[in-house]
């Protein structure tokens, strides 16, 4: 048999996938939901912990919709192998047991039956019957085959004996179970076939084929049937629950993995924002008061001074940062908010000290901006004006913040000689593009025509965001 054509679909964030194939019951394989994926596998191959559901369970969508036709769906702690062979257990016990007792009332003649035909062949009879019923959740199908062509296949030769329990009631028995454990389909022809052998006993049994005993035969097969279908109906519902339940279990897990893991990537780019550019600004301030100790030691205190402010600022942010990892209850006086554009005049202030000529403009009118938006522009410009510190000393950096409709641009150039790092390359650039990206912004990041180098970032925001007055 061909197999289904499957495909495969992660989502950022908050994951997404479906399966192509629902599955049906002949087909070699089913829809599964293991690992973060829904797939469709060989049944031999799919994990015992959904294995036990049955191999015609499918599902589509993300966890949202279960369907198929289950064999048996009643979950056990023992696992599947245990339950099919419990369930076989049992099988044969109920069927040695009605064996037993047909053949005591076949001895006995506990339900008055008039006798027909040779009792060695009435006795073979019984026994296929009941004993087929071992097999009446393994086979349910094959099962009604066997106690109709035992009951009524020889009643088309010869007028056998029929009884209650050797013949009647291991038919109901085996309409039940195809009703309750087999498709559809197979439960129709099976009821069909319990039918058909009850009317070739009301016609070649004399005994049998009275008025009284229609509604006798007809009507318990009516009722066991329906409550097969109503039982199985009821175990699938629970079962797709039951799964759909896992499923979400399964999903919430996954869905705080990955908020631990978008927590701790942006945890690491904040920590990179500030080391990189405390450390920059504390290593060149640190080389001017070398350069300065002994033509002015005076004059050398200020740089220091700006080393000193400026570890200080390190250790408190990487404190508070450290903080929030341990889970500790951070100190009202380190629950600042994150900066954001309000404070690039002061960052711009802070980069001068360290001697680097900065200029600051803003142009258009100023919005109050998504925070998420406000703190990536801030660090956006924190890292360009430490590179600037790092890698052209003596240039002159400009940062232009421009609000535009629907949109704010970022604008830092410098015109340095210094060496130039290409876009996407080093840490800084990856995290500026992770950051822009993260908003729907764009970024460009790349040396300039005529020397120096420019980023220049974009990012869109929604028309909610208030302009202020002027």
């Amino acid at each position: 048999m061909q197999q289904p054509t499957v495909r495969e679909r992660r989502g950022s964030g908050r994951r997404t996938a479906v399966a192509t194939s629902v599955l049906p019951r002949s087909a070699a394989g089913t829809g599964v939901y293991d690992q973060g994926r829904y797939r469709v596998v060989p049944w031999d191959d799919v994990p015992a912990r959904v294995r036990q559901y049955g191999p015609d369970v499918a599902a589509t969508g993300p966890a949202t919709e279960v369907r198929g036709t289950p064999s048996d769906l009643a979950a056990s702690a023992d696992g599947p192998e245990a339950r099919g062979r419990s369930a076989l257990l049992t099988d044969v016990a109920i069927a040695t047991a009605l064996t037993a007792f047909a053949q005591l009332d076949l001895r006995l003649n506990l339900d008055n039956s008039t006798p027909f035909g040779p009792h060695w062949a009435v006795v073979v009879c019984t026994l296929v019957a009941t004993g087929a019923l071992a097999f009446r959740r393994r086979a349910p199908l094959a099962t009604v085959l066997a106690s109709a062509a035992a009951v009524a296949g020889p009643q088309m030769f010869t007028v056998l004996t029929t009884t209650l329990w050797g013949d009647f009631v291991p038919m109901l028995v085996a309409a039940y179970s195809v009703a309750r454990h087999a498709d559809r389909q197979r439960a129709a022809a099976g009821v069909l076939v319990v039918a058909t052998a009850f009317v070739v006993l009301m016609v070649r049994v004399p005994s049998v084929g009275t008025t009284g005993n229609i509604p006798f035969a007809f009507v318990p097969l009516a009722v066991v049937t329906l409550v097969g279908r109503g039982l199985r109906r009821r175990h699938r519902s629970h079962a797709a629950l039951s799964l759909h339940a896992s499923r979400l279990a399964e999903d919430q897990a996954a869905w705080g993995r990955d908020a631990i893991a978008a927590e701790r990537a942006r945890i690491a780019r904040e920590l990179h924002d500030v080391v990189a550019h405390c450390v920059s600004v504390m290593v060149i301030q640190a080389g001017a008061a070398e350069d300065l100790l002994d033509r002015d030691p005076e004059a050398a205190r200020q740089p220091l001074r700006a080393v000193q402010a400026t570890g200080q600022e390190a250790v408190a942010e990487l404190g508070h940062m450290l903080g929030l990892l341990r889970g500790g209850a951070a100190a009202p006086e380190a629950l600042a908010p994150q900066p954001g554009v309000a404070q690039l005049p002061e960052l711009a202030a802070q980069v001068r000290h360290a001697g680097l000529t900065v200029d600051y403009d803003v142009q258009g009118t100023p919005r109050d901006l998504p925070p998420g938006v406000d703190v990536a522009l801030y660090r956006l410009t924190q890292e360009a004006l430490t590179n600037v510190l790092k890698h052209a000393r003596g240039a002159r950096a400009s940062v232009v913040l421009r609000h535009a409709e629907g949109a704010v641009e970022l604008s830092i150039h410098d015109d340095g000689r210094g060496a130039a790092t290409g876009v996407g390359l080093g840490h800084g650039l990856i995290g500026m593009r992770e950051r822009v990206a993260l908003y729907g912004g764009t970024l460009s990041a790349g040396p300039r025509e005529g020397g120096g180098f420019a980023v220049e970032a974009v990012i869109p925001f929604g028309p909610g965001t208030r302009a202020h007055p002027a």
